[in-house]
């Protein structure tokens, strides 16, 4: 998604309510699989000391990893971006501008969306993290039941505690 800035300059705004899509071969994040449903609404404008003026809030739907089942689900989010940028900053320009008059927003809007991503998520809330001699969670029999290996240490460390 492009930003022309001599339109800009002219038009004064630029208003955004519209779906869109990202590439995520371009875009890569190894904890979003996929993103749907997105949509923009907001606007960018230049304000009286030549700033970029972003406001804009992005929707949508991520896909990724489910902490507990390792499964893909959807992560619905809501991303929203007050931001002001400097024109004259070469360090943003460097990043953002495509061309001479060009702003690359997709950047703008994939750094917040990314922002989105929780550290951990999960569906199940009871899930049964357990298998063959080991369990996860709460101890709920604590049996204290020595190895036979350890008993005749456990015996010599009570004897030396008396």
């Amino acid at each position: 998604m492009e930003l022309d800035l001599v339109k800009l300059s002219n038009e004064n705004r630029f208003e955004y309510d519209q779906d869109f899509s990202i590439n995520l071969n371009i875009y890569k994040n190894k904890e979003i699989h996929d993103l749907k449903d997105l949509y923009l609404k907001g606007e960018i404008y230049l304000n009286s000391v030549s700033m970029l003026e972003v406001h804009l809030e992005i929707t949508g739907v991520m896909i990724i990893t489910d902490s507990v089942t390792n499964d893909f689900v959807d992560y619905p989010f809501v991303s929203k971006i007050d931001e002001e940028y400097d024109l004259n900053d070469e360090n943003f320009l460097e990043t953002y501008q495509k061309s001479q008059n060009i702003l690359d927003i997709m950047k703008i809007l994939w750094e917040n969306i990314v922002l989105e991503v929780p550290m951990r998520f999960t569906l199940t809330e009871d899930a049964h993290l357990s298998g063959e001699g080991w369990s996860l969670g709460e101890n709920k029999n604590e049996d204290n039941n020595i190895d036979p290996r350890f008993a005749k240490l456990s015996e010599l460390l009570d004897k030396g505690k008396e």
